[in-house]
């Protein structure tokens, strides 16, 4: 295969989660758009212009679109949190009922159905509204993973709605998530946020969607690309690859694949935030969390009060329910020092993760009953799991130095996407294009962050396979490579101080979004003067 020091103390953490500050607004605030953003994209409703008007004349809340524009309309009444939820649920509603032509020769299939697809068609449809795309989705939810995780992940993405400063930002589309209530306050949207996100750009893009489709395989065929799935089969010139990071990895350690005390970490966070019955797997009980990254942490601000009440960072319970212990297989740090350097800032707050690892007198944030029972709870183990099975009632782990005896193991050992690795097993290259990253840019003489889109040339955008016209996007591209050092790190806050972007990470939407957006543009300009689309066009209109 071919592939084209910050030391941590009480006073830096605090100074380094010195928030942008404005006034409150009680409307939605207008910020990284031009004056009239409010047509954007306007033009390709389509069909669902019909749907999207008789919504607001069950709502009471058509206006005439000669005076208020319906984009503009749309972003009015999407503002308020409630409802948002019942705008998104017509759109889900409205893109599930649509039936997609599996008869049609399609230009472009797109496997799966989130943030990257939504951005990719929006784009593609604003650029040239004709194009005939397919998206088919394993699942039966747009935007899968997020709107499965909803408001139990919290994500590292921040959007600093008062100010301007949001690395979340959907290009081109005439709403964002600053223009979301909730995110007024909170500097950190949740999984929820993303998902409505989506949700809306597909459904003002009027997308085809082909849900319950898992691919099987891809065959080369006249003119293009056969995309089979059990008993379905779709055609189309290109296949684009947009599903993502993939599924939790259910293979990461040795372990009986039957055991209902093992549990992945999204169904660990989803089911822990709205089933109130699930602190009974949780209370009283001797847990292993497996894992040392983003997500072992968030597992960890579930499984013990570590975000005492502090709403803007999204956790907050009246009666914390305590595990009789915790187990951290993996996590090799030994102060907040090893913790921080690693870590990303939600993390690193006062009141946050952090604070286990502090071994001062007294915590930042928690009260000191608290947080003494809180670290008497957890154990660090710094190695690596090596067998897992059943004794009893219960689990008996194996590490390289330990054996431990568990009633519960959460695995966050990561994820995986067996469509993406299979096609990169073949020879790939990547695609350059100009990008605009929105999430601001730091300006040495200001000494802080401005809210400027800053353009760059000739950056890598996306993947394509050679010889083929098989492109994949954003996360189900190798991040590593998509992005090298010198744009983004790991958002760690070891590399604080040679921060180039509001992340600083290489995983974030503030560096992928843009990308799939630019490949968009890129790509709807060689597909409309592609011959095969012409010819199969021709082909199909005879």
């Amino acid at each position: 295969m071919t592939s084209h020091s910050f030391f941590i103390n009480h006073v830096s953490i605090t100074s380094v989660l010195n928030h942008p500050q404005a006034p409150p607004t009680s409307v939605p605030p207008s910020h990284l758009k031009g004056a009239n953003h409010y047509n954007f994209g306007e033009a390709i409703f389509g069909k669902c212009a019909q749907a999207i008007e008789s919504f607001f004349e069950r709502e009471g809340r058509l206006e005439n679109t000669s005076d208020v524009s319906l984009a503009k309309q749309i972003r009015a009444y999407v503002y308020n949190h409630d409802s948002r939820k019942k705008y998104v649920a017509t759109a889900t509603d409205y893109l599930k009922k649509k039936q997609p032509d599996l008869g049609v020769d399609y230009d472009v299939i797109l496997v799966g159905a989130g943030i990257h697809a939504a951005i990719f068609l929006y784009t593609l449809r604003k650029k040239n509204p004709t194009l005939r795309v397919l998206i088919v989705e394993k699942s039966g939810a747009i935007c899968a993973t997020f709107f499965r995780l909803g408001d139990a992940l919290v994500l590292n993405s921040p959007t600093f709605s008062k100010v301007g400063l949001n690395a979340n930002v959907f290009e081109g589309h005439f709403i964002q998530v600053s223009d979301f209530d909730e995110l007024v306050e909170k500097p950190f949207p949740t999984a929820k946020h993303l998902y409505e996100l989506a949700t809306m750009a597909l459904f003002h893009a009027d997308a085809d969607i082909l849900f319950d489709f898992e691919v099987e395989d891809v065959k080369k065929v006249h003119g293009g690309y056969s995309v089979s799935s059990k008993n379905k089969i779709v055609n189309a010139g290109s296949i684009v690859i947009s599903n993502g990071m993939g599924d939790p990895n259910k293979a990461s350690f040795k372990k009986d694949k039957w055991s209902k005390k093992t549990i992945n970490a999204d169904d660990f966070i989803s089911s822990c935030y709205a089933d109130e019955q699930f602190e009974n797997c949780i209370k009283g009980k001797r847990i292993a969390v497996v894992g040392d990254g983003d997500t072992a942490n968030c597992v960890m601000e579930y499984l013990l009060p570590l975000v005492y009440p502090n709403a803007n960072y999204g956790f907050y319970r009246d009666a914390p329910f305590l595990p009789e212990h915790v187990y951290w297989i993996g996590q090799r740090a030994k102060n907040v020092q090893d913790f921080g350097l690693k870590n990303k800032h939600r993390y690193c707050h006062s009141g946050g993760l952090v604070e286990f690892f502090w071994h001062g007198e007294v915590p930042f944030d928690l009260p000191a009953d608290l947080w003494r029972e809180t670290k008497a709870r957890i154990t660090c183990v710094p190695e690596k799991l090596v067998s897992l099975a059943h004794k009893a009632d219960l689990l008996a782990l194996t590490t390289e130095m330990t054996c431990l005896e568990v009633d519960l193991v959460i695995d966050c050992t990561g994820r995986a996407n067996a469509l993406s690795e299979t096609l990169l097993l073949n020879n790939y290259a990547f695609l350059k294009g100009n990008v605009v990253f929105y999430g601001g840019h730091w300006d040495e003489d200001l000494d802080q962050f401005v809210i400027s889109p800053v353009s760059h040339t000739a950056r890598k955008i996306a993947c394509q396979l050679i010889d083929e016209r098989i492109f994949l996007i954003g996360s189900a591209c190798p991040p590593q490579e998509l992005i090298d050092d010198k744009e983004a790190m790991d958002g760690a806050l070891k590399h604080l101080e040679h921060r180039t972007s509001l992340t600083n990470s290489k995983w974030s939407l503030e560096h992928t979004l843009p990308r799939s957006a630019a490949f968009a543009n890129m790509f709807a300009d060689t597909l409309t003067d592609s011959p095969c689309v012409s010819e199969r066009r021709a082909s199909s209109e005879s």
